[in-house]
């Protein structure tokens, strides 16, 4: 991929391109740079997206929006968004909406809990 970003890392994988966001937090030039990465591949290819958030603690609900459209989008043209190391926050929201088939994220890519199992 021709295009050079600070934030992302871009490659392509099978059928697919894999975007990994390599900032540990959420901020404005990486929204755009996304955003940017996002509109190229949506426009110039006609490969699915597949997206790791694992480096990320949390999905602000504006980029989850973002995220959401682009999966709505990407449906229209037959192809899909996958989302791994998807925060447990996030997937719960998307699943209490019933938008979990939107993205294919499945609980075996979830991101590890914090929390101390019982027993």
């Amino acid at each position: 991929m021709a295009k050079k970003t600070k934030y992302l890392n871009i490659r392509e994988v099978q059928n697919a391109y894999e975007i990994v966001i390599l900032s540990k937090d959420v901020h404005q030039e990486l929204e755009e740079e996304l955003d940017s990465v996002m509109h190229m591949l949506f426009f110039q290819t006609r490969s699915h997206i597949q997206m790791d958030l694992s480096n990320l603690p949390y999905l602000p609900i504006t980029l989850l929006t973002k995220l959401l459209n682009m999966a709505r989008d990407l449906r229209l043209k037959k192809r899909v968004l996958v989302l791994l190391g998807l925060p447990i926050s996030s997937y719960m929201y998307l699943k209490r909406f019933d938008l979990v088939r939107l993205v294919f994220p499945s609980p075996a890519i979830l991101k590890e809990s914090h929390r101390v199992p019982r027993g």
